[in-house]
């Protein structure tokens, strides 16, 4: 039996965001913006479904190869008008085994995380949970399994 260490509550969120990698000794050699899919979201963390987990010499979960350092991601979540930009580190990443169009997930520990943005994400995980998916709104699509 598998015992959740968690903190905070996992919430499932499905929503389009960006990232990109960089050390954060050398924030200047950072890759470009890449896609993925936000999954599930808490106050510490979260995780991500994405296609690309390498941009150069920089790798989502390995060290550069130049440098013990782990490399750090930036990522931008859609929050209303703004833009929530968070800072974490990734904790473990595994193939996707699951029928899914992303082919690499990954859990995401949040770093320096400001009261600021805890406020941000508590507000978007309540205002998500409280908007109807387009297939539960849907009387005559059948239940997901999910």
């Amino acid at each position: 039996m598998q015992i959740d260490r968690r903190r905070f509550k996992r919430h499932q969120l499905e929503l389009p965001i960006k990232f990109r990698i960089y050390l954060p000794s050398r924030p200047d050699t950072s890759s470009t913006f890449l896609s993925a899919q936000l999954n599930d979201l808490s106050q510490t963390g979260m995780r991500i479904m994405t296609n690309i987990v390498q941009s150069g010499s920089l790798h989502i979960f390995h060290p550069d190869p130049t440098t013990p350092e782990q490399a750090h991601l930036e990522i931008e979540v859609p929050d209303g008008e703004q833009t929530l930009t968070l800072i974490g580190r990734v904790v473990w990443y595994d193939q996707n085994t699951e029928e899914h169009p992303y082919s690499f997930r990954a859990g995401i520990a949040f770093v320096d995380i400001g009261s600021e943005d805890q406020k941000r994400i508590q507000s978007l995980i309540k205002r998500e949970q409280s908007t109807p998916s387009p297939a539960s709104s849907d009387p005559s699509s059948p239940a997901s399994s999910d």
